[in-house]
């Protein structure tokens, strides 16, 4: 009698084990999705804008074809019609742009930044990892189309700023497109995270991406789509024929250079790389803003067609910088 009493012990301790281990599994799962998905702190425009970079603005306020209004500042040159669409990241808003969008506009472009949905100013809605605004990025076109006539449309994304570039950018106005620390897809970046950010005692011992099916049970049971549905290296070959930049840190930890390599690949001519020594997640700008600025206004000088834009040095020289 003993002996069956001892193995139903054991038979119980097991089940109580399994039992702890699938619920700190669905817990963990259910912890990373909520990071996911948890919404970013608001802000006040009135912290900082436009007035503090002296720069011509005005007020840009559209609405999605999905309802969701957005809202940004068009940095304006009303003589100009080459125009860049900047974007920011995942958890970002328009004001982290004021720098390199006000570069821009003084080296002699039109520039659109807004906060995408659910983010900044814009109203409050579920969003994604880039699929939904895609929607975002659609509408910014079609108010551009409304208000600089004949429009010579430029795309610079940072992270999925640049994502929603790549998916949403196979557009007639949009002429060329620099993305900024993009992801080839949703999945990898969120493997990349699950290991990286894996508990200390776990690492070695299971992997984090193990940990991603459950994960995306709960991410799905608050309604986003799966993560393969947000894969740009899946649909890039959609812009053939659009120049591409893509800039990236070799000291990503966010998105390893490794996966912008794959994302390089796989889109198609004409292409060009950047990647920028000791930078990190999208840190390129931050390493050298000159050295950035220049070489981004003259790809889209180049591709927009337009009259070359004056350099840094020019814009000093004329006591504009």
């Amino acid at each position: 009698m003993s002996g069956l009493a001892g193995g139903l012990l054991v038979v119980l301790g097991l089940a109580v084990l399994a039992f702890v281990a699938g619920a700190a599994w669905a817990l963990a799962g259910w912890f990373g999705a909520w990071r996911l998905n948890r919404h970013a702190p608001r802000f006040e425009d009135s912290m900082f804008s436009p007035f503090e970079m002296s720069v011509d603005a005005e007020d840009a306020e559209f609405t999605t074809r999905d309802g969701v209004t957005l809202r940004g500042w068009l940095l304006h040159r009303p003589e100009i019609r080459r125009t860049i669409v900047v974007m920011h990241g995942y958890r970002g808003n328009k004001t982290h742009l004021l720098g390199i969008s006000s570069n821009l506009w003084r080296m002699g472009f039109n520039v659109l930044l807004f906060d995408f949905r659910g983010r900044g100013a814009s109203d409050p809605a579920p969003f994604t990892m880039g699929l939904w605004e895609v929607e975002d990025l659609a509408a910014a076109l079609d108010w551009l189309s409304g208000r600089v006539a004949n429009a010579s449309v430029g795309l610079l994304g940072f992270s999925m700023g640049a994502v929603v570039a790549l998916l949403g950018g196979a557009d007639p106005r949009v002429r060329a497109i620099v993305a900024d620390s993009a992801f080839g897809s949703q999945r990898a970046v969120l493997e990349n995270a699950a290991e990286r950010d894996a508990v200390r005692w776990l690492r070695g011992r299971i992997e984090g991406r193990r940990f991603l099916p459950v994960m995306e049970w709960w991410h799905r049971r608050w309604g986003k789509p799966p993560f393969d549905a947000i894969a740009p290296e899946q649909a890039v070959d959609r812009l053939a024929g659009t120049p591409l930049l893509f800039i990236h840190g070799t000291e990503d930890r966010w998105i390893p250079v490794a996966q912008a390599e794959r994302l390089f690949a796989a889109a198609p001519q004409p292409k060009e790389a950047w990647h920028v020594r000791g930078a990190a997640h999208c840190g390129a700008y931050f390493a050298d803003r000159i050295v950035y600025s220049t070489r981004v206004a003259a790809f889209f000088d180049r591709h927009l067609a337009r009259r070359p834009s004056p350099t840094p040095a020019d814009l000093v020289a004329r006591g504009e910088h």
